[in-house]
């Protein structure tokens, strides 16, 4: 049986109350969740207590979850590739926490975003060669060859501090027996990239660390910096843990409905497995019309 959920990233800014939130999740025919980071500790322990009286499960949890008290999100409130350890430590501990409180309600997985490099993000520069139609000439060529240069010069001390990072967490989730799927992501000097990826999982064989893939994130990636997104399913599919589903238009915009915009879903198909769990990640913009016809267009597809 397929393992479909809804993000609560859907509503969770507009709706406070927790049953309230819940029903919002239900009215599209969906009755299993992924809680995320826009959760308060307040409306977590209220869902905790009562989500099977509620009518849903929980397949999984974006750390961090809950979100830090008094912060209204926590994804990224302190960095696991954070080059101070102090400020490492704490994101380490967060999401330990947010596996604990997985186990707390049984969740299969949670989903880590792994930080990034700590230059200025160049994405803006790729987004306004796009915009003028010239991302495929040889001044999106040269551009995207500078800012990999920068990358590959500022990227090891980040990127050591994360592989300290993930030996905590992974100790963490062989404990709870709780998958992490480290996410692919939207910006270009955030990690990990398919080299460091691969590097990650070569030194955590056999631990709990897997591929979250993000049909979106990949589909902007490729947009923007001609990273195919086929070549990261096809080369992480063996550690698919799962997938949040959402769709691109103009390029770089994405978390709409799957079926409006630009990725194509009948690739993506191919490499999911029977139990990866299949998330539909959209934004608030999106109406509950919107949202019914992305999980149509997913079953439709056989993905849902």
């Amino acid at each position: 049986m397929k393992i479909t959920a809804i993000s609560t990233c859907w509503r969770a800014e507009q709706i406070s109350d927790p049953k309230e939130l819940v029903n919002a999740m239900k009215k599209t025919g969906i009755n299993q969740l992924e809680l995320e980071f826009r959760i308060s500790q307040e409306s977590y322990e209220k869902i905790k207590k009562n989500y099977a009286a509620w009518g849903v499960r929980i397949v999984s949890m974006h750390a961090v979850c809950p979100a830090p008290a008094g912060r209204k999100r926590g994804a990224e409130l302190f960095l696991i590739s954070d080059e101070k350890k102090e400020n490492r430590i704490l994101g380490v501990e967060h999401i330990k926490q947010t596996l604990r409180n997985a186990a707390e309600v049984g969740a299969k997985a949670i989903i880590v975003h792994c930080g990034r490099l700590s230059v200025p993000e160049p994405i803006d520069v790729m987004k306004k060669i796009y915009d003028r139609g010239k991302i495929h000439t040889g001044e999106a060529k040269k551009a995207l060859q500078g800012i990999s240069q920068v990358r590959r010069a500022n990227r090891e001390k980040s990127f050591q501090a994360l592989l300290k990072s993930l030996d905590a967490i992974n100790a963490e989730a062989e404990k709870y027996s709780i998958n992490v799927g480290l996410e692919n992501r939207y910006y270009f000097f955030e990690l990990p990239d398919m080299e460091e990826l691969n590097d990650i999982f070569n030194r955590f064989e056999g631990g709990k660390l897997g591929y979250w893939h993000d049909t979106g994130h990949a589909q902007a990636q490729e947009n923007l910096f001609g990273a195919q997104q086929k070549d990261m399913l096809e080369v992480f599919s063996h550690r698919l843990i799962g997938v949040h589903f959402h769709d691109v238009q103009r390029g770089y915009f994405d978390h709409y409905e799957p079926g409006c915009g630009m990725v194509d879903f009948d690739m993506v198909k191919p490499y999911l497995k029977g139990n990866t769990i299949r998330v539909l990640e959209i934004n608030q913009k999106v109406n509950e019309a919107g949202a019914k016809r992305g999980i149509a267009f997913l079953k439709e597809k056989g993905i849902f």
